[in-house]
């Protein structure tokens, strides 16, 4: 017999039908970091980043630690750092056209705020991912898939930075498309930041939401920038209901994003679980091209 968890409503639920969702509203509700990473830890394992360990070891997901030191120096016992996670699907073909990587920051700017939209809900749509790619053949990836959650985009995208370091020395092979994910716990409405309408990630993007919008958008900084600024083929992706969309088409800026470390950014504020499902469906999709 399977494991079980409780619910949002007390109800007993297998461990192998949670979801993004469910793991939004435990992070929200009970896992908070005390600060942002601005200036490292002596030990980076926050409490949002130990859940996110927790939660792959339970569902036997094998994950690599990646420390770094805060300020860019060498990684010591006594010195400040950060820490990413990486999660790796490698593809059972011979000659892998490409890997993908999906990123998503685990820190947090306002210690305050339940920081559902920015960035828990993405953290937990990939945790979502992972689940999901773990009943996945390696026959059926095209390519391999690397998942990433990040540290310190808050301040500077400094786990973006390793996270490109680690690239540039062909650790995950060749990197043909980089989606950053930022506020995705509601709309299926998509938006995409960083690149054209013909680049290769907005056309496979695009060629999976069927008749729904994706929208060409400006946004604050995210971590993106830094992979693009690197020369990588990068982008950040993000979900609106379709009134913020236009919105957001309309004067540049939305109700939604400006949800971004406020107190206000909450679990029962944006969370939707069919739109989360959704979305974690469509990136399964992309993985499989």
């Amino acid at each position: 017999m399977d494991k079980t968890d409780i619910d949002i409503y007390n109800k007993p639920k297998l461990l192998s039908e949670l979801t993004g969702y469910d793991y939004l509203y435990d992070m929200c509700k009970n896992i908070r970091n005390e600060s942002h990473s601005g200036n490292g830890y002596i030990n980076p394992i926050t409490p949002r980043l130990q859940y996110i360990m927790n939660t792959l070891a339970s569902q036997g997901i094998p994950y690599e630690f990646v420390p770094l030191d805060s300020s860019n120096g060498d990684c010591e016992a006594d010195s400040t750092k950060l820490a990413n996670v990486i999660v790796k699907f490698e593809t059972w073909k011979e000659f892998p056209l490409s890997t993908i990587v999906f990123s998503a920051h685990h820190d947090i700017a306002n210690p305050n705020s339940e920081n559902c939209q920015d960035n828990t809900a993405s953290v937990c749509n990939l945790i979502h991912l992972c689940t999901l790619l773990n009943k996945v053949s390696g026959e059926e990836l095209n390519q391999d898939v690397v998942i990433a959650f990040t540290d310190c985009e808050e301040i500077g995208g400094r786990g973006m930075n390793k996270l490109i370091e680690e690239i540039k020395d062909d650790k995950y092979g060749t990197v043909s498309n980089m989606y950053a994910l930022e506020l995705t716990a509601c709309g299926d409405e998509f938006w995409i930041t960083g690149n054209d309408n013909e680049s290769l990630m907005y056309t496979n993007l695009r060629d999976n939401i069927g008749d729904k919008t994706l929208e060409i958008v400006r946004t604050p900084y995210n971590e993106s920038i830094n992979a693009s600024r690197s020369g990588l083929p990068a982008c950040c992706i993000g979900t609106l209901p379709l009134s913020e969309m236009n919105v957001a088409k309309e004067r540049g800026y939305c109700g939604t994003w400006g949800l971004c470390h406020s107190p206000n950014d909450t679990f029962e504020r944006s969370a939707n679980k069919d739109d989360m499902n959704n979305f974690v469906n469509i990136l399964l999709n992309l993985v499989k091209i």
